[in-house]
C-alpha cells in the first residue's frame, strides 16, 4: 500500500470515528418518550416548546410494546405508568421526591392528594399524573326526552325541571328511570327487549366494585395487607344483588342487559342504552364523534346515604427509567408535562389534569376553547371517588377470579348461579388460596 493510500484510509477512519461520535452525541442528547399511539401529533407543539426553551430534543414513540424494550438500550427515559399498576412497575422508576424537594417550581402538593398518594411507597414517588379517570354516569340525552313525560310522572317534577339524573339520585332513581327508558315486547318471563334503562358492566369491574364500595364494603380485609378477601360480606351481598337484579329482575326491576342481551348489540355507543357507568373520560370523543346528544352526572348512591364513596378515581402517570442516562433532563420535562402548560395541551385532547388547580384553570379558558363535558361534575365525582387497592395482583385477581364468576350469575340456562351468597364464597375461597400460595 503507498504511503498516500495509507493516509487516506486513516483520515477516513478518523472522519467516521468522529462521525460516530456526532451521531452518539445527537442521539444521546434526544430524551426519549413512549406515548400510546392514539397520542400520535397531539403533543408536538409541547415537545417543540420544551426544545425551544431547554434546547433538548425531543423523541416520541407511539404504540411501543415496552415490554420488550425493558431493561434494553431502547427503553425510553420517561415510562408511562397509572396509579393502577404502579405497584407492579415502581422497581423500573426513579424516586421522585428528592428532584421534587430540590425544584422551587414543583411540589408533590400540586396535585390531587389521593392520586399522588397513590403513586408513593415508603415515602418514594415513582411517577407524577398527568391526567385523571374518574367514574361518572353519562346518559343520552335524546332517549331521556322520548320519556319525557312518564319521567316527570315517576318523579313529580313540573315542565321547568329537568328530566336528566341529578346529583341526588339513589339507586332507588337510578332503577327508576332505567325502567322507564326499557322498552320491550312480550310480558313475564316471555320479554324481548329492544332498549335498555343502562348497560351493564360484566367484564369490567368498574360498576360492581362502586357499588360495593358505596354499601361500605370493602374487597379486602383491612390489616391484612390487601391478602384475604372480604367478598363474603353483607355489604358485599347487598351490592351484588343490586347488580344481578339490575339485568335480571322481574319486568318492575330489569333496567340493563344480561350476558346473552350484552352480546346482541346493547350499548350506549349504538344509542340503545340511556345511561352507563364511565371511568375514562376519554370516552366523551367517542360520543361527540358520533354526534350524540350526552351529558353526565354524579354517580348515583344507596338510598339514605347521599354521601356515599365508591366512584373511583385513577390517573395516568409518567415516571424516569431507572436506566436513563438523562434524568435531569427528563425531569425537566416531566414537570413541564404534568405541570399548567402539559395539563392545558392534553386538554385540548379530551384529558383533565391531575392538578389540583386544573378546574381553576379549565374555568379561566374562554368559553370557545372548554370541552364539551361538564368538568365540574368531573371535580365533583373526583372529591367523592376512592383509589383502588394498591395490591399488586388486584387487577389480575379481579380480571380472573371475580368478574369471571359473577359472570354466571348474569344469564339464565346452563351453568348459570342464582346464589349470590353461595358464588361470593366460592370467590373469597379462589382469592384467599391464590394469596396463600403467593406468599406463603
Amino acid at each position: 500500500m503507498t504511503l498516500g493510500k495509507k493516509i487516506l484510509f486513516v483520515l477516513l477512519a478518523l472522519f467516521l470515528s468522529f462521525a460516530a461520535i456526532a451521531c452518539d452525541r445527537t442521539d444521546d442528547a434526544v430524551l426519549r418518550i413512549a406515548l400510546d399511539i392514539e397520542d400520535e401529533g397531539r403533543y408536538d407543539e409541547l415537545f417543540t416548546y420544551f426544545t425551544e426553551t431547554t434546547g433538548i430534543p425531543v423523541a416520541a414513540t407511539y404504540g411501543l410494546d415496552l415490554n420488550k424494550i425493558f431493561n434494553t438500550k431502547d427503553e425510553p427515559d420517561l415510562i408511562k405508568t397509572s396509579t393502577v399498576v404502579i405497584g407492579s412497575m415502581k422497581d423500573l422508576y426513579v424516586d421522585l421526591a428528592p428532584y421534587l424537594e430540590a425544584d422551587p417550581d414543583a411540589d408533590a402538593s400540586d396535585y390531587v392528594d389521593v392520586l399522588i398518594d397513590a403513586l408513593t411507597f415508603e415515602g418514594k414517588i415513582y411517577a407524577l399524573p398527568t391526567s385523571v379517570n374518574t367514574s361518572l354516569l353519562y346518559y343520552n340525552k335524546t332517549l331521556f326526552d322520548e320519556k319525557a313525560v312518564e319521567l316527570r310522572a315517576a318523579f313529580g317534577l313540573t315542565e321547568a325541571d329537568s328530566i336528566y339524573p341529578q346529583a341526588d339520585w339513589s339507586w332507588v332513581d337510578f332503577q327508576t328511570a332505567g325502567v322507564i327508558l326499557s322498552e320491550f315486547t312480550g310480558s313475564g318471563d316471555d320479554r324481548t327487549y329492544t332498549q335498555f334503562g343502562a348497560e351493564a358492566q360484566l367484564s369490567w369491574w368498574g360498576e360492581w366494585l362502586v357499588y360495593l364500595n358505596q354499601m361500605g364494603g370493602t374487597f379486602y380485609v383491612p390489616g391484612t395487607d390487601d391478602r384475604v378477601c372480604a367478598i363474603n360480606s353483607a355489604e358485599a351481598t347487598l351490592a351484588t344483588t343490586f347488580y344481578r337484579t339490575k339485568s335480571m329482575g322481574s319486568a318492575t326491576e330489569k333496567f340493563a342487559p344480561d350476558a346473552v342481551e350484552q352480546s346482541s348489540g346493547f350499548a350506549f355507543l349504538t344509542g340503545n342504552v340511556a345511561m352507563i357507568f364511565g371511568g375514562h373520560l376519554g370516552d366523551w370523543y367517542a360520543f361527540d364523534v358520533l354526534e350524540m346528544d350526552w351529558g353526565v352526572q354524579l354517580l348515583p348512591t344507596p338510598v339514605g346515604d347521599p354521601a356515599a364513596r365508591g366512584g373511583e378515581i385513577s390517573a395516568d402517570a409518567f415516571g424516569i427509567s431507572l436506566r436513563s442516562e438523562k434524568k435531569d433532563q427528563a425531569f425537566q420535562f416531566l414537570k413541564l408535562w404534568a405541570g399548567d402548560a402539559g395539563a392545558l395541551e392534553m386538554y385540548k385532547h379530551g384529558k383533565i389534569g391531575a392538578l389540583k388547580t386544573m378546574e381553576a384553570l379549565i374555568d379561566a379558558l374562554p368559553e370557545t376553547e372548554r370541552t364539551s363535558i361538564d368538568h365540574h361534575v368531573v371535580f365533583d365525582a373526583m372529591e367523592i371517588a376512592v383509589t383502588l387497592p394498591a395490591e399488586k395482583d388486584f387487577a389480575k385477581v379481579m380480571r380472573d377470579m371475580v368478574m369471571t364468576e359473577l359472570y354466571l350469575l348474569m344469564y339464565d340456562g346452563r351453568g348459570a348461579e342464582t346464589d349470590v351468597a353461595a358464588v361470593l364464597s366460592r370467590i373469597k375461597t379462589h382469592v384467599d388460596d391464590y394469596y396463600a400460595g403467593l406468599y406463603d
